[in-house]
This record gives structure tokens, sequence and C-alpha cells, in this order.
């Protein structure tokens, strides 16, 4: 009994050690890309829906790609351990997956909400009236 008792907590320890990874290379792709498009990171900090970013605002193109850069991150890395470690590929799938659908406050609702000003700003002024 001991032994299955240790081997689900091991386990399970494991498991969420990969999620805990996955969420930090996931922010971690955030503040790179927002560093090499030039916006500013005021601080990165933990809650309870978990890591998150504040920083500057920038163009709707420029926070589009900050937005999309995350989940990017998790599929790049399903792609480089799915023959490593199928328990990290899946974790990063589900972030990834997520991360990109479009409810309030995530990533996906993010980049659509930067799509739909890039449209508008497209259009010619006198389409506005």
């Amino acid at each position: 009994m001991n032994y299955l008792f240790a081997h689900w907590i091991f386990s399970l320890a494991g498991t969420m050690f990969l999620g805990v990874t996955a969420m930090v290379l996931h922010e971690f792709g955030h503040l790179v890309t927002s560093l090499m498009v030039g916006i500013k990171v005021k601080s990165v900090g933990m809650c309870m829906k978990g890591m998150y970013i504040v920083r500057e605002a920038g163009s709707p193109m420029k926070n589009m790609l900050v937005s999309l850069a995350g989940p990017l991150t998790n599929v790049a890395l399903i792609l480089l351990f799915w023959h490593v470690s199928t328990t990290f590929a899946l974790a990063n799938l589900c972030l990834a997956i997520c991360n990109l659908a479009p409810v309030r406050g995530s990533d996906g609702d993010r980049a659509w909400t930067c799509f739909e000003q890039m449209q508008r700003e497209s259009l010619p002024s006198t389409q506005l009236q």
C-alpha cells in the first residue's frame, strides 16, 4: 500500500512540475517577444489563474504578436518534446489550446481584439461614418 501511495504522489508531483514548467516557458515567450518588439515589461507575477505579465501598451500588431507568442511557444515545445516526454508535450498542448480559445482574458481573446483593431484602422475614414 505504501508503494502505491508513494508512486501516486511522485507521479502527481512530477506532472505538476511539468505543467508549471510549461506555464513558465509560455510566459517567457510573451516576455521575450515583448522585449523584441520594443514593449517595456513592467512586472511579472503569479495569481490564482496562473502567471501574468504587466507591460506597456503597444500597437495592435505588436500586441497581437505578444499575445500569440505564448501559445506558439507551447506549440514549439510540443514539436520539440513529443518523442522525449509525452506528458510534457500534452501539458503544452492543453496550455496552448486553453490560451488560444477566445475566452475573455485569454491570449486568443487578446489576439482577436488586436485583429479587430487592425481591421478598423485599415478601413478608409469614409466607411467609418
